[in-house]
């Protein structure tokens, strides 16, 4: 009688051969995301954003719309050095920073959207609070 390939202790074959990339959303997303979304409806740029990364006031103030891409861009580097903590499983990664990095993140891309929809005007005062 012949055996099969012969398997590691715990391996399994997958169904499909996708494995994990079967399932529609992960375990994280579904636990994590509606934090996310709840901390993105009510994020303030001024309250925020000085606990996650660091910022001269200027760029905090910073309302116009480059302003709001080049902080986007750094809290996308932030999360992606956050994301890396996460996958190594580095001691100083923290989960409640990475969800509050997100919340920012998908905050600022919220007002992104919202000031690239506006007609062009100047954008002084306004919204600053919001982002």
């Amino acid at each position: 009688m012949q055996e099969g390939p012969r398997r590691k202790g715990s391996e399994r074959p997958r169904a499909g051969g996708r494995g994990r990339q079967a399932r529609k959303t992960s375990a994280a997303r579904r636990v994590f995301g509606p934090m996310v979304e709840a901390g993105a409806e009510v994020y303030l740029r001024p309250r925020d954003l000085p606990k996650l990364i660091a910022l001269w006031p200027y760029e905090l103030e910073d309302a116009s719309l480059e302003g709001c891409r080049r902080l986007i861009a750094k809290l996308r580097r932030a999360l992606k050095t956050e994301r890396r903590r996460a996958l190594s499983g580095h001691w100083s990664y923290d989960l409640n920073r990475h969800v509050g990095l997100l919340s920012a993140y998908k905050g600022e891309l919220a007002y992104l959207s919202r000031l690239e929809r506006q007609p062009n005007r100047t954008r002084r005062g306004g919204d600053n609070g919001r982002g």
